[in-house]
C-alpha cells in the first residue's frame, strides 16, 4: 500500500436511498463523531432520471456543516464517492 493512501475508518453505501433517508443516515453518523475520515459512495447518478440527486444533495449537506470532504480517486470510486474528514 501507498504510504499517501489512507483507508477510510467507515464507509457509507447511499445507492438507492432518498434525500429523505441519506439525510437521516448522514445525521446520526456525524451526530456520533467516531470516524475521522469517511468514504460515502453516492454513485454518479447515471441510472436515475434526473442525474445525481444524492450526490449533489450529500455535497450540500457537508458544506453546509463545513464538514471538509473531496472526491474519492478513480480506484476508491471517482466520481461516485466522496472522502470526507470529520475533524
Amino acid at each position: 500500500m501507498n504510504k499517501y493512501q489512507k483507508t477510510p475508518d467507515y464507509i457509507i453505501d447511499l445507492h438507492g436511498r432518498n434525500k429523505r433517508e441519506a439525510e437521516i443516515l448522514l445525521d446520526s453518523l456525524f451526530s456520533v463523531n467516531l470516524y475521522p475520515h469517511i468514504r460515502i459512495v453516492t454513485g454518479k447518478g447515471n441510472h436515475g432520471n434526473n442525474g445525481a440527486v444524492i450526490r449533489t444533495y450529500v455535497k450540500e449537506y457537508l458544506n453546509e456543516r463545513d464538514i471538509r470532504f473531496n472526491q474519492s480517486k478513480i480506484e476508491d470510486g471517482g466520481e461516485g464517492a466522496l472522502e470526507v474528514f470529520a475533524d
